[in-house]
């Protein structure tokens, strides 16, 4: 790796997640003159309630990013949100602001939904009610939000789909 001119980093969904965990170890893997950026895909995720055992019972809180670790809880450091802007390296993160798989896993699950309320809304957004649009809405109000104070930098970039 040390001829490397370029590097890049990437992974979908929860490899997205890894990426950006373990983006900045990557980078100082190379000498100074390798370019090295990172593309994350659908690697955020929001739902903290649904994660927030993940780092004790995986033992992740060894591996998480100590620029993170030193001023909030390892199960805050586990989310990109926590992280992206503390990050030196270009990022670019690719994420639908609807992402399906968290709606339909996370937000949504069919374990959480045992009248079908959410059935059709989950399998197709036409099918939503006013009141599932709106809480929809939110979410992506949320996704937003996060990738808000990153994308300011000019050396990051972001593609959110409505999708």
């Amino acid at each position: 790796m040390r001829y490397a001119g370029q590097a890049l980093l990437s992974g979908c969904s929860g490899g997205g997640l890894a990426a950006i965990l373990r983006y900045d170890e990557f980078r100082n893997l190379f000498p100074g003159s390798t370019k090295v950026k990172c593309l994350s895909d659908a690697g955020l995720f929001l739902d903290k309630n649904l994660y927030n055992g993940i780092v004790e019972f995986q033992s992740v809180k060894n591996n998480l990013p100590r620029l993170c670790t030193n001023h909030l809880d390892p199960t805050s450091c586990f989310f990109p949100d926590n992280l992206i802007s503390q990050m030196k390296t270009p990022l670019f993160i690719v994420n639908a602001a609807y992402d399906t798989w968290q709606i339909q896993s996370s937000i949504a699950p069919t374990s959480a939904d045992p009248s079908g309320f959410w059935h059709d809304c989950r399998l197709n957004h036409g099918k939503c009610t006013p009141g599932q649009m709106r809480f929809l809405q939110g979410f992506r109000d949320q996704m937003l939000r996060v990738v808000k104070g990153f994308s300011m930098s000019r050396q990051n970039g972001h593609g959110l789909s409505s999708f």
